[in-house]
């Protein structure tokens, strides 16, 4: 069953996240524009841009439900804004919106605030000119529901999955309904009982009995619900209790929290939330972020994401722990004094170090003098053992690149190091290959003058070191080492990461020329070595059939993906990859201070067109070791291969996505 609680604005997540006519019924009560006091939505906009807001949502609204779909709205006939008095027919408004858009009217139900027609919701009482015709004003004891269909009237689905009783039926297709007080206790966790809600929760809530029945007239079992304006979760929760799939969409995350408590025992989703501005965080593509603009490294995500994640949480970065910190991305904040990264990949370690060891700055003059100065010298450099390096690598271009570097080593070794590493990081811009899917491909350089280019290249690394070092106070701890197997011997504030992902890709095969070109590799059997070392993420790495763990979700994953031939080495893969993350996180939550936080940046893949919902796998896992799952931030949309998006349907596309997972370890 498909149940999602979603925190973010409603127009974004469904512009974004919510696949065309994949909906089945639409329930929702929009805000009112009269002044309730929400937690984070401003409900006294100008009349015009409100109504341009409700056509903005229900235009996408319109474009995600089915055929032959309804869409319920819950609205006054007339609200009176608390703070202006100005009245407005807000139904016929919010009427001609939807006809505007192209849905087609159904039905008008009115439902009255009272169990019977004698009766009215509480002692209310409005406000105007006593038993006089100037100002008399009314109480309002009802509402309306605006019932429309797309396209057809007609709503096809399996008779076997209908649930509504003769009776019911023919007392809820009077188009006035009244709720019973005494009925609608019937059901757990009443938050809004029709005629005594409790309002201190959300200042607007409807009836439950209002959305059983729209749900049991206009849906079949199984059916997708959705709400945009979600709330405490009335709708989700009457979608779960009555067994249909449901998306609920608010901007609270208060309301959002309250929305999945009520689901009690229900397979409780995680808070999924859907901030702005992440997309570019967790995917900087190297764009001017410090030292990461002349040290480019695929995928690797802003220094700036631990800010905006510090922020949220409120949490010390003092000491960061990363264990697959790839080129130290996650250290370059300057707030960050203690710096403690594993990585299975030498060259990355190195990069991460040349990156962060504070250099000389006496010696960084020397440097800058010695790039000033440099001339080839003419001097033949043997290729690395490789046989296939030479098709990739024009030979006087890679003794420009050998010599330049060696011209650097009568330094002290950081500063020698420092060069090294920059250059052997560029090597994709000076020689004729490109980083290619899951590997890499011949490609001619646009570069004409490499001598000049890394002259450049080195002048303006060392105008960004000398200023980076001018703040940089750090301490070291970058290891060559497993975070499987290893984990750091002192407690740790905060840890952030970003594992390879579950998808195939062998980092070892694209960075296969700098491996070669740097030394690190010398050796087929050092190429067979390395790759056996790392998490367990291709086919290339160290697969046993016995490694795998207990978890429902991945099993049910897998169960479908064998039904559908995957190949056995990916369904091997697939256990040992999660196998190692669940070492990796008990290892994370043992150095891990009390209340701290864990941010695992990652991204869901896709087989056969089944999705491997790795944030909530590892949520999942997380939480049997200890750690509670706050919430899981959808960062951005991905996509996979093109024969893959064919094959994909509207709920598979739906989990493609990479997402932040916030744990944490509390007291």
């Amino acid at each position: 069953m498909f149940k999602e609680i979603l925190n973010g604005n409603s127009l974004q997540i469904l512009k974004s996240y919510i696949a065309d006519e994949w909906i089945d019924i639409i329930i929702t009560s929009p805000p009112y524009n009269v002044a309730h006091k929400y937690e984070n939505y401003n409900d006294d906009l100008e009349f015009e841009s409100y109504l341009n807001s409700m056509r903005a949502i229900f235009k996408e609204c319109y474009r995600v439900l089915k055929i032959g779909g309804r869409i319920c709205v819950n609205i006054p006939f007339a609200v009176k804004n608390k703070e202006s008095k100005q009245v407005r027919f807000l139904s016929v408004y919010i009427t001609q919106i939807l006809n505007e858009i192209g849905f087609n009217e159904f039905e008008l139900i009115s439902w009255h605030k009272g169990k019977d027609i004698k009766h009215f919701q509480g002692n209310n009482t409005a406000w105007g000119s006593w038993k006089s015709p100037s100002c008399p004003s009314f109480r309002p004891l009802g509402e309306s529901v605006l019932v429309f269909y797309k396209g057809e009237r007609t709503h096809r689905g399996d008779s076997q999955n209908i649930d509504i009783s003769s009776e019911e039926f023919k007392e809820w297709t009077k188009n006035v309904w009244y709720f019973d007080k005494e009925k609608e206790q019937g059901f757990e966790n009443i938050l809004c009982a029709s005629n005594n809600a409790k309002k201190d929760l959300h200042p607007a809530p409807y009836p439950e009995e209002l959305i059983e029945r729209l749900l049991k007239i206009y849906s079949y079992k199984d059916d997708i619900v959705l709400d945009p304006f979600n709330g405490t979760g009335t709708t989700t929760y009457m979608a779960s209790l009555l067994n249909r799939q449901f998306i609920g969409i608010e901007l609270s995350s208060k309301y959002c929290e309250i929305a999945i408590n009520r689901l009690q025992n229900k397979s409780l989703p995680t808070l999924k939330s859907f901030p702005d501005k992440m997309a570019n965080l967790v995917n900087s593509d190297n764009t001017l972020d410090s030292l990461n603009e002349v040290f480019p490294y695929k995928e690797a995500f802003s220094p700036y994401l631990i800010e905006q994640l510090q922020k949220r949480f409120h949490c010390s970065i003092q000491s960061l722990y990363d264990p697959f910190c790839g080129v130290g991305s996650s250290f370059l904040n300057p707030q960050i004094k203690q710096c403690f990264g594993f990585d299975t990949s030498p060259f990355a370690i190195n990069v991460a170090k040349a990156k962060l060891e504070k250099l000389d700055s006496k010696n960084l003059q020397k440097a800058k003098k010695i790039a000033e100065n440099f001339q080839f010298s003419n001097k033949s450099y043997p290729y690395p053992k490789w046989e296939s390096f030479s098709k990739y690598a024009n030979k006087k271009q890679f003794n420009i690149i050998m010599d330049f570097i060696e011209s650097f080593k009568g330094l002290d070794s950081k500063v020698y190091h420092f060069v090294r590493f920059l250059v052997f990081c560029n090597l994709e811009k000076i020689l004729n290959y490109k980083k290619d899917g899951n590997g890499i491909k011949f490609r001619e350089s646009k570069i004409k003058d490499t001598q000049s280019y890394l002259k450049e290249l080195t002048l303006r690394a060392f105008e960004l070191k000398k200023e980076f070092d001018s703040k940089n106070t750090k301490i070291l701890m970058l290891e060559n080492l497993s975070s499987i197997t290893n984990k750091p011997k002192e407690k740790i504030d905060c840890i952030l990461t970003s594992p390879p992902y579950a998808n195939l890709f062998d980092y070892f095969e694209i960075y296969k020329m700098e491996l070669w070109s740097s030394g690190i590799i010398q050796s087929y059997e050092d190429w067979k070595k390395l790759k056996k070392s790392a998490l367990r993420n291709n086919k290339n790495a160290n697969l046993q059939k016995t490694d795998s763990i207990n978890n429902i979700l991945l099993d049910e994953t897998l169960a479908i993906l064998e039904s559908r031939n995957l190949e056995s080495s990916i369904l091997t893969m697939l256990t040992n990859y999660f196998f190692d993350m669940q070492k990796v996180l008990k290892n994370s939550f043992d150095i891990l201070k009390k209340n701290g936080f864990c941010f695992i940046v990652v991204g869901n893949s896709c087989y056969k067109g089944v999705p491997i919902k790795t944030d909530e796998i590892l949520a999942q896992e997380a939480q049997k070791i200890g750690f509670k799952c706050v919430e899981i931030i959808v960062a951005r949309k991905l996509k996979t291969s093109s024969q893959q998006m064919k094959i994909l349907d509207s709920k598979s596309k739906f989990y493609l996505r990479e997402s932040i997972i916030v744990l944490q370890k509390e007291e």
